[in-house]
């Protein structure tokens, strides 16, 4: 029974939790699988640009929504055009807090003023070295992310 109770401690003392490593640093995407609709599969080739770079208490996240670079805006774009552009960016930053296995994120500004409204958003969150998976469904479902680590704070 010792020998048992020793091997539980030493594995969990060996299984570093999200919450004990850090997620300072910069962070890009380069895996996003998709469970329904047209867009549905594991992509890796056609992941568009993005950045979420996370201080001690803060974080800012930008990227591009979908799998095809946005078009370039014309001179004289239309409304349309600039909607076209406009909608599949995400921008907003603000405060997080984490736990062993989420993310908490609380805007303070952001692209969409509605994102602004102080409601907070969780993300299921793991972490293996300099890999860290983000997920939105929490029952198995939902659109995953993998981002790497680009740069240490």
């Amino acid at each position: 029974m010792r020998s048992l109770s020793i091997a539980v401690a030493l594995i969990a003392v060996a299984t570093p939790s999200l919450f004990a490593q850090s997620l300072e640093g910069v962070w890009k995407p380069v895996v996003v699988e998709v469970d329904s609709g047209a867009n549905s599969g594991r992509h890796t080739s056609d992941v568009q640009p993005g950045l979420i770079i996370f201080t001690k208490q803060h974080y800012s996240i930008l990227f591009v929504q979908g799998f095809a670079p946005r078009s370039q805006l014309s001179d004289s774009a239309k409304d349309d055009e600039l909607g076209r552009v406009f909608s599949p960016f995400t921008a907003n930053a603000g405060t997080y807090q984490r736990t062993d296995s989420s993310i908490t994120f609380t805007p303070i500004v952001a692209k969409v003023p509605a994102v602004m409204s102080g409601r907070s958003f969780t993300l299921r969150a793991r972490m293996k070295g300099d890999s860290l998976s983000l997920s939105r469904g929490f029952g198995g479902g939902g659109d995953r992310s993998t981002w790497i680590r680009v740069e240490r704070r």
